[in-house]
């Protein structure tokens, strides 16, 4: 079962990743950081306003009757704060709370003087899940003769925690947002280096631009430049030297050719000549390996589909059963030499292995595919990308029965490559081998 791994394989994908993972931590220090910060200010302004309206209330009532100072209490309650004379002990328990020790010492810092009088204060929510919690207290002016208070105000407010994760969290989104548009406008010279990267040898010479992007970017596009300039010499030198060889080698050949003729023997004559055909059928099998491997050639519009039923056709006329699948017409753009001979070397395989083929043409938005089928004994899949080698050859084709340098599907290697596409073995489920060229139609 394959891993799924949450690790983007980009570059951009992981910058972009680790923007999210420090914008998030970011907004969520920045909400605790925020909301304790207004909570802080908030219970010290609670504080000093209780503070005031307590003093005023405790110096007018005291100088009051006692008859009046509920009335009074009440004319001085405001929409922020409660008053209330309580008589005996108050409902809330005495001592100060923990959770209200801020707002007790903002009250004694404001007006000290409220030191000297017994003070009991507490946080009292509605209900469990009510987070919207008052400040209620009671300071002793009298024995036995309270003010009570309550404010209306909330100090533990969840709209205002919600209301601050929202901002936070719109700021957050539109840092994340700019710098994702920053960070793949930035990785743009890298993604073009890749996709170009990725298309040296199989087209012709690819420049990389050297003179945008950032420095480093600069510095490997002009590595990359002297790279292809260096192997195209190098390549060009032997490919020249080995055609050379081929070429020349030709007209000792003929030579030999017409002096076979004076052997006397007829055994000796025939089994000459017949070396010397496999030796020239070899010279021209190289000879077409290092041709096709060659990607500047000017291309024009082929029709396939014509293309493989004249291959199918041909071999038909010589006496091998080979079949032809596919549309009325398909047209890309290729050279059609080279493609011709792709097709032509994956059926001569099939016959020779199989003893008869089938070649099918398929097609999807952006590939034409030519798929050839034998019912032959198949090659091991250890062997799919050894047999691709250059003279690599299957154990079967070892046999001396068919003769040759082991570069036919090397040659169909080529030709797909050198057009932008791919060979691929397969086995049959059925019994055989299917060698599928790929080629994009465009």
């Amino acid at each position: 079962m394959a891993r799924h791994s949450l690790w983007p394989k980009g570059l951009t994908g992981r910058v972009i990743l680790v923007l999210v993972l420090a914008v998030l931590f970011q907004f969520l220090a920045g909400s605790v950081l925020i909301r304790t910060g207004e909570m802080h200010i908030q219970r010290q302004d609670l504080g000093r306003r209780v503070a005031e309206q307590v003093l005023i209330a405790e110096r007018i009532i005291t100088a009051a009757d006692r008859s009046d100072r509920s009335r009074l209490l009440e004319s001085l309650s405001t929409i922020h704060t409660k008053l209330e004379l309580v008589e005996g002990s108050p409902e809330i328990g005495p001592g100060i709370d923990a959770e209200a020790r801020e707002i007790a010492n903002a009250i004694f810092e404001f007006e000290p003087a409220l030191a000297n009088y017994e003070l009991r204060l507490s946080l009292a929510s509605g209900s469990f899940l009510n987070l919207e919690r008052k400040v209620i207290g009671a300071i002793e002016i009298d024995e036995d003769t309270w003010i009570g208070f309550t404010t209306q105000e909330r100090v533990a407010d969840w709209r205002l925690l919600l209301e601050t994760s929202i901002r936070v969290g719109l700021i957050a989104v539109l840092i994340l947002g700019s710098a994702a548009v920053l960070v793949r406008t930035l990785s743009a010279p890298l993604r073009r280096l890749s996709e170009n990267a990725q298309l040296i040898g199989t087209s012709g010479r690819i420049f990389f631009d050297d003179t945008t992007g950032p420095e480093e970017l600069r510095e490997v596009s002009r590595a990359l430049n002297a790279m292809q300039e260096r192997l195209e010499g190098v390549i060009d030198q032997r490919t020249q030297a080995l055609l050379a060889v081929g070429h020349d080698l030709r007209t000792p050949l003929a030579r030999l050719r017409l002096r076979v003729d004076g052997i006397e023997d007829r055994a000796d004559r025939s089994a000459a000549r017949e070396d010397i055909d496999q030796m020239t059928r070899m010279l021209q099998e190289l000879l077409e390996f290092f041709e096709t491997g060659e990607s500047q050639l000017d291309r024009e519009p082929t029709e396939l589909s014509s293309l493989c039923q004249m291959i199918a056709e041909a071999f038909d006329d010589l006496g091998a059963n080979v079949r032809f699948e596919g549309p009325d017409r398909l047209v890309i753009d290729a050279v059609h030499d080279h493609l011709a001979r792709a097709i032509e070397n994956l059926v001569d395989n099939a016959i020779k292995y199989g003893g008869d083929a089938t070649i099918t043409l398929a097609t999807d938005p952006d590939w034409a595919i030519v798929s050839v089928e034998d019912n032959g004994p198949g090659i091991p899949a250890s062997q799919f990308a050894r047999v691709m080698h250059p003279f690599e050859r299957s154990d079967a084709a070892r046999s001396g029965r068919h003769p040759g340098m082991g570069l036919g599907l090397s040659i169909a290697r080529n030709v797909a490559e050198a057009h932008g596409g791919r060979l691929e073995l397969a086995n049959r489920t059925g019994g055989g081998l299917r060698a599928t060229l790929t080629f994009p139609k465009k």
